[in-house]
């Protein structure tokens, strides 16, 4: 395994030391040869830091400190997904060595860590400059091992910037801090900090593959009709809760009984790895007919067993402090969002089933109650446009009317909404096929049509 400079015991402080300046060469060519690099992943990049596995989340940035060599770089990737060095800054971590452990030990923690939210300057005290980043620490796995402490932050500093010169956190001089602020997503890029920094080799690629179907296992024994397919991607040492399980089993039948098509999905998955953890972040997506529903972002923990098989030691939601994810149950108050969601969606599609049988029937009344009193069309408001259809329902002897294929629905918030179909229309003196817009508005209880658009 290549290594970005050696171990020998001079100071890497010293910006004379041989070492490192190696190291900032090697930080160059991990630049150069990010450009190797497929759009999805990292792996077999013989340049590319060990740290990352695999990535297809856009845009993409992670924070990568070296508290050996005190340096900081941020990772993104250009217009054809390669990943490469944007910045690359000194930095400074805690007073103490080693890995942070307890409350008050001044040690900075190692390890894939989340940007929770972003404090400015305004609210901070002056040693911390012109901005600050906490992260999730302690996070679950932390909480798990018996670490304490708390307020690990990513921040600037007002004074001169020293090597190991902090309580814990990570300190920027501001300028540099500010250079890449915008760039930090939060709840999605991460700060992953280790000692020393190591290069992949070639059997990373393997190990991309195994962690990512991992994943993706456990989102398809989710729809499994027993909880044992899903426990055994989990560490023997580790029991999630599983009590929400009797409750989704019977959700799953409600749902089902509707949208037999229900289905779970990864979007953005995202693995990082330190030693022999890796972690992974996605969100998890419910699809349903042309209705989909983001669930919340979710972190898997894994670890390799003594099998050598990839195993799930933790698997938290990934939330703002502000916002928590309810605990409990987390999975099933998603769903519940999703059953809102969803039965919504088939509201609005019965809506525009029945407001069709309605069109084609010829009888006005039924037909006119679909539309919403503000409603206007090519001109006309809907007393004209009722009289409008009133006068071609006596041309015609039949009208024929369907839609083909699914809605196309889009929320526009709570009671508004935009539907999009394929519409055909024949009569006995006219057909036609082509797109319909009806633009949406809950009216008195009722989704009512506010704006009808024809793209023929």
């Amino acid at each position: 395994m290549l290594r970005l400079g050696g171990r020998s015991g001079r100071s890497p402080r010293d910006a004379g030391d041989t070492d490192f300046f190696m190291r900032h060469v090697m930080v160059f060519l991990v630049g150069m040869l990010a450009c190797i690099l497929p759009q999805t992943g990292f792996a077999n990049g013989s340049g590319i830091p060990d740290v990352f596995v695999y990535a297809e989340s856009r845009p993409f940035t992670a924070v990568l400190v070296e508290k050996a060599t005190q340096q900081l770089w941020v990772y993104a990737k250009d217009e054809n997904g390669a990943l490469y060095v944007r910045h690359s800054f000194a930095c400074s971590t805690g007073e103490a060595s080693g890995d942070k452990q307890l409350s008050g030990d001044r040690k900075t923690p190692e390890g894939v860590y989340f940007f929770l939210t972003e404090f400015e300057e305004r609210y901070l005290a002056p040693i911390y400059g012109s901005g600050a980043f906490p992260i999730d620490y302690p996070n679950f796995m932390d909480l798990r091992a018996g670490k304490t402490g708390n307020a690990i932050w990513l921040h600037g500093t007002n004074k001169p910037l020293r090597p190991q010169d902090t309580n814990g956190c990570v300190a920027l001089e501001n300028h540099n801090l500010d250079a890449m602020r915008g760039e930090i997503r939060l709840l999605r890029s991460p700060m992953i900090v280790v000692d020393r920094l190591d290069f992949q080799k070639e059997s990373m690629g393997l190990e991309a593959e195994q962690l990512q179907g991992l994943v993706r296992s456990w989102v398809k024994n989710l729809r499994g009709d027993s909880y044992h397919a899903y426990l055994s991607l989990y560490a023997r040492d580790f029991l999630p809760d599983i009590s929400w399980w009797p409750d989704w089993l019977k959700l799953r039948l409600t749902l089902e009984n509707q949208w037999k098509d229900l289905a779970f999905e990864i979007r953005d998955l995202d693995i990082f790895r330190v030693e022999n953890r890796a972690t992974a972040i996605f969100d998890l997506v419910a699809r349903a007919g042309s209705a989909e529903k983001v669930l919340g972002r979710r972190l898997l923990y894994m670890e390799t067993d003594a099998s050598g098989e990839a195993r799930i030691v933790g698997d938290p939601w990934l939330a703002p402090p502000e916002n928590p994810i309810p605990t409990g149950a987390p999975f099933l108050a998603g769903l519940g969002v999703l059953g809102s969601h969803l039965d919504v969606d088939g509201e609005i599609t019965r809506m525009v089933d029945d407001w069709l049988t309605a069109w084609a029937s010829q009888k006005i009344e039924p037909y006119a109650a679909f539309y919403a009193r503000g409603f206007r069309s090519q001109g006309r408001d809907r007393r004209a446009w009722i009289r409008y259809k009133e006068g071609l329902n006596r041309q015609y002897s039949y009208i024929r009317v369907d839609r083909e294929g699914p809605l196309e629905i889009r929320m526009r918030g709570k009671d508004r909404a935009e539907v999009r179909f394929l519409q055909k229309y024949d009569s006995s003196g006219f057909e036609t096929r082509g797109h319909k817009r009806l633009d949406l508005i809950r009216e008195g209880g009722r989704w009512k049509i506010y704006r009808e658009t024809w793209e023929g």
